[in-house]
């Protein structure tokens, strides 16, 4: 008997965030997703990461710089009705909404260095009701994310609610935690991140 082919997944990357560790003003810094890692913005190494994956479709949560993002994926930004910048599972539960596929695996667009197979191995550990999510000897990746569909609902109701953190939501629904090993999972969130990785900061 010929093998099931793997269930079809949209990917997202989520580059909404306000990047205030990075400087600007404080508040609003540089948007990261558009900013050079040897030689091409961060966003291009995610959507490439994503197609990798097996990804079809590609969304990207983005709340400012849109029409440059529109040439990576379509855009989602946040439902207005929460207010701006309140968190990236802003930008997954509208990802939600959108994606035509059953399931939708996230990436944050300032991680870099993620495993070949983590796809593959959070579809084995998530089901309809329940997302998987990536973690290491170093902690959780809550934001390496593979949802599926059906918790769109409880998503909205709980950011309805006032939810915003992410670890909260994920242990509200029985996320389970999918352990990998070595190194990977490169965050560049300060500009010391970025020197450490080789790069000048935005």
């Amino acid at each position: 008997m010929a093998e099931a082919a793997p269930p079809a997944f949209t990917g997202l990357v989520l580059a909404g965030g306000r990047s205030s560790r990075l400087g600007g003003d404080g508040v609003l810094g540089p948007d990261k997703g558009l900013a050079p890692f040897q030689g091409e913005p961060l966003v291009s190494h995610a959507c490439r990461y994503l197609r990798g994956q097996g990804a079809g479709a590609i969304l990207i949560s983005a709340n400012r710089h849109a029409q440059d993002y529109r040439r990576y994926g379509r855009v989602v930004a946040d439902p207005p009705r929460f207010g701006a910048f309140q968190g990236p599972l802003l930008g997954v539960a509208a990802a939600l909404e959108a994606t035509p596929d059953d399931w939708l695996l996230t990436v944050p667009v300032d991680v870099l260095a993620l495993p070949a197979d983590m796809a593959d191995r959070l579809m084995r550990a998530a089901d309809a009701g329940h997302p998987a999510y990536a973690c290491t000897p170093d902690g959780p990746h809550p934001l390496c994310l593979l949802a599926p569909r059906g918790v769109a609902a409880d998503l909205s109701a709980w950011l309805a609610d006032g939810g915003r953190k992410v670890q909260d939501w994920l242990a509200r629904v029985g996320a389970r935690p999918v352990g990998f090993e070595g190194g990977g999972f490169l965050n560049l969130n300060t500009p010391e991140d970025w020197h450490r990785a080789g790069a000048c900061p935005p």
